[in-house]
């Protein structure tokens, strides 16, 4: 294990992050928690991601925005008709 009681595993970011927290005075037990609270690879989302989403998201508001009236219809119908 290296002298900082890291094991290692880190990414190169996150090590620089590391290694900036100790040179600033945090604690290395704070300075860990702090890079390892850095999303690295699959936990962040690409342009790929992001356009996926957008499409669903399109197809959800339409999809609502069809049975909008249909739904406001049958809840006015639920409470004005006897």
């Amino acid at each position: 294990m290296p002298a900082d009681g890291y094991s290692g595993t880190m990414s190169v970011i996150v090590s620089e992050v590391y290694d900036a927290l100790i040179e600033a005075g945090a604690s290395q037990e704070k300075a860990r928690a702090a890079a390892a609270a850095i999303p690295v690879g699959q936990q962040l989302a690409t342009k790929q991601d992001i356009a996926s989403l957008k499409a669903e998201l399109t197809v959800l508001r339409r999809t609502i925005l069809t049975f909008a009236p249909l739904i406001l219809a049958l809840l006015l119908a639920l409470v004005f008709l006897p």
